[in-house]
């Protein structure tokens, strides 16, 4: 070997330890997922991650990481970015939370008017609803049917209930008509039973006419261009 390639080889063996050093610490990458994490999760939520090991093949970054959060409770994703040198680290999270939802507090059946006694709020895992629309107060939904039967301790989920019939066909019912700035109240028949949010059709004792208008939180209401 002559002298040239002796100092060549020479040099690449003292380079390697620097090379090696300049890796991405993997403590600062787990480090900066959890804090992410921590941020958008609920205080008593546990967070495990899933292999971090990749961040050993990255060059150090010398600028700090940006961690962005995706996915829905339990099963995220964090997004690790490293402005320089540019890279992209993705790492699995776990969240284990719990919330306070209305469960069913004994066996209910479909068709079933939903009563206070009923319902009552439990603590349960987020995975158990992760994505659905839950109820977190039992005044929410008493009224309301069930569409399908309720074991006891089941969370009551949106599609597992119908919201309650506040108006009934054959009621007399004030309506809210507006027009502009003038609002006024007329009483009227509702032909038709219905819920919040339901258009209705209902007659004018005083005029015989008919005309629809929407049920609303705040009752019966109908506004006139």
């Amino acid at each position: 070997m002559n002298w040239q390639a002796r100092s060549l080889l020479t040099g690449a063996l003292l380079a390697w330890p620097a090379l090696a050093s300049a890796s991405q610490s993997v403590d600062a990458v787990t480090a900066a997922v959890q804090q992410a994490a921590q941020m958008v999760a609920l205080p008593d939520a546990t967070i495990t991650l899933g292999p971090v090991t990749g961040a050993a093949y990255m060059q150090v970054c010398t600028a700090p990481l940006v961690v962005n959060i995706s996915g829905v409770a339990p099963y995220e994703q964090a997004a690790v970015n490293c402005p320089a040198p540019v890279w992209t680290l993705y790492v699995t999270v776990t969240v284990a939370q719990s919330e306070d939802v209305v469960v069913a507090a004994h066996p209910v059946t479909a068709g079933q008017v939903l009563a206070a006694s009923d319902l009552m709020v439990q603590r349960e895992p987020v995975q158990l609803f992760a994505g659905r629309q839950v109820y977190f107060d039992p005044a929410q939904i008493v009224g309301a049917s069930a569409v399908m039967s309720l074991a006891a301790g089941m969370v009551v989920t949106q599609d597992a209930v119908q919201a309650p019939m506040v108006v009934k066909a054959g009621q007399t019912v004030a309506v809210q008509v507006t027009s502009g700035g003038v609002a006024v109240s007329i009483n009227a028949v509702a032909s038709q039973a219905g819920r919040i949010g339901d258009t209705i059709l209902l007659t004018n004792p005083s005029s015989g006419r008919r005309f629809s208008a929407q049920v609303t939180e705040d009752g019966v209401a109908l506004k006139l261009q």
